[in-house]
């Protein structure tokens, strides 16, 4: 798919060195220069994700201030669509203080800061962007359909993708494929079907047998039609809302004679409740003596409490800047990778706290 993004900065030499380095992206943008123009182009256009420069003039020629950056932000935020969209706040060296960095993080909706003049290095705009669309989802396959916004875009084939099981619900890619224990037969036969044998392949099991495992009193030909729904099922809800297309026969769920029911390797599963992935180990550092320049206010204030507290919850960053989960998720594992923070006890009673660091034989 085809990013489209809209930069908002009084400066028009601003607006296109962002636009020198979104093509270099591969993305596409609008530049405008003040509130007024920002709302119209809102209004008629789609867009993947929004740069914004605070200090903004209401109109083309008048002051400019950055209450009418904030007051956009906050605006941008509240339309249908735009709830959960990426919003990079572009700020000055020097002029935007941490204070007005944290506020416009947690009250105003920001997902991410980048300075100007933008960097070629470490936090540059480039990066900002990206983590900004994966953060979001949007640089999966029908992100832009998925948060309600129209698009054109041809349905993208179905590479791979995480099935994630909760007590309630079954989803694909963020898209729910079926519900609970009480949804039925086809909720049993992902519950089997789900698990691996001792060389980390999914288990297969014929059609009587799989019957016999969920309790079905029809025998195969109960598990055959009840495959058969649930697949003509995720094609459909897959397309609706991920503008995905999926091979009903070779993507959800496998059967052959020789095999028997089985799912399909390009799809991989987790509870809903563990760690979306595990990250490369990192060497501990003292947190103390870490450049804290790259840092977001969010991880700033996470390195602060657990400095304070000792231990810190995912849900505490989400409650203090009222992110996403999936926003203080990729903050948390930004900070492990860094070798800051490590993540202690079972996935689900766990928690972060700082790292320790390593003592040789010789210290």
């Amino acid at each position: 798919m085809t990013f489209h993004a809209l930069a908002v900065d009084d400066d028009p030499a601003i607006l296109e060195d962002v636009k020198d380095r979104l093509e270099g992206l591969g993305h596409t943008c609008d530049c405008v220069t003040c509130m007024t123009c920002a709302r119209e182009h809102l209004t008629g256009n789609t867009y993947s994700y929004i740069l914004l420069d605070l200090q903004i003039p209401v109109r083309y020629g008048r002051k400019s201030r950055i209450p009418n950056g904030q007051s956009l932000l906050r605006e941008i935020r509240s339309m249908k669509g735009y709830q959960d969209i990426p919003i990079i706040v572009m700020t000055t060296h020097g002029h935007d203080s941490p204070d007005l960095a944290v506020e416009v993080f947690r009250c105003d909706g920001a997902t991410d800061f980048v300075k100007k003049p933008f960097p070629d290095d470490g936090h540059t705009l480039e990066k900002a962007v990206r983590d900004g669309l994966d953060a979001s989802g949007r640089s999966r396959p029908g992100a832009v359909k998925r948060s309600g916004l129209a698009t054109t875009d041809p349905p993208q084939p179905f590479e791979c993708g995480e099935m994630v099981f909760s007590p309630s619900r079954v989803e694909l890619c963020e898209v729910k494929i079926c519900g609970g224990p009480e949804s039925g037969m086809i909720r049993r036969i992902l519950d089997e079907l789900r698990h691996t044998n001792q060389h980390g392949r999914f288990v297969r099991y014929d059609g009587g047998e799989l019957a016999k495992r969920i309790g079905c009193e029809r025998g195969q030909n109960g598990v055959a039609e009840a495959v058969a729904a649930f697949r003509t099922h995720v094609c459909e809800v897959m397309h609706d809302e991920a503008n995905v297309k999926i091979d009903r026969l070779h993507d959800i769920i496998l059967n052959d004679r020789r095999y028997g029911y089985r799912l399909a390797s390009k799809i991989t599963v987790r509870d809903a409740d563990e760690p979306a992935a595990p990250e490369p180990a990192a060497t501990p550092r003292d947190p103390a003596a870490a450049d804290d320049t790259e840092l977001n206010p969010r991880q700033r204030w996470a390195l602060d409490q657990l400095t304070k507290n000792g231990q810190l919850r995912k849900a505490e960053i989400v409650t203090e800047f009222h992110c996403s989960p999936t926003t203080a998720e990729r903050d948390l594992r930004d900070l492990r990778r860094q070798g800051r923070i490590e993540f202690i006890g079972p996935a689900k009673t766990g928690h972060w706290r700082l790292a320790r660091r390593r003592t040789s034989v010789s210290d």
